[in-house]
């Protein structure tokens, strides 16, 4: 028996759409019947047939087929299926539990790394700035001694051309 992964809804799961007896359902078009398995409580693990779109719904009028292909499970059977059914659910919650835990795991390191990450960068502008301040003051000395540089040029050049004019007059 094959099983598909899809569940039409939480009381029926779709386990085939192999029809070896070809039963046809009663809708207007019939189409070919699929496999389902009830787990509802009342018919928990029975498998049955029905239309393909009896459970769509968004159809204007539901197809009314329906054909049950197990008998009714005795006391014993349907709690056993309970119970398992009990354990694949809390292994499920337990598995997503883990995942999640794990996904919390990886977000805490993310979050130590980030922070690592940002107390080296604020070191690292800290230190920029610093270089920057210590720039800017070398600047200023450098402005400052070229100004007096030129100053003393210019100095320099109004005495020359004084004493070119004491010698020249």
């Amino acid at each position: 028996m094959e099983y598909s992964s899809g569940s039409s809804s939480d009381n029926h799961a779709v386990l085939t759409t192999r029809n070896r007896d070809n039963d046809l359902c009663a809708c207007r078009y019939p189409k070919l019947s699929v496999e389902r398995m009830s787990m509802s409580d009342k018919n928990l693990a029975r498998r049955f047939r029905n239309c393909v779109d009896s459970l769509v719904e968004m159809a204007a009028e539901k197809c009314k087929y329906f054909k049950w292909i197990d008998d009714e499970l005795t006391p014993h059977y349907k709690n056993a299926f309970n119970n398992l059914k009990y354990d694949l659910k809390l292994m499920k919650e337990t598995s997503y539990a883990a995942r999640l835990e794990r996904r919390v795991a990886l977000l805490e390191n993310l979050n130590v790394e980030a922070i690592a990450t940002k107390e080296i960068v604020d070191g690292e502008l800290t230190m920029a700035v610093e270089e920057k301040k210590q720039l800017r003051g070398e600047l200023k000395f450098v402005r400052l001694t070229f100004r007096i540089a030129m100053v003393f040029l210019v100095l320099l050049a109004d005495v020359l051309m004084m004493q070119k004019a004491n010698v020249v007059g």
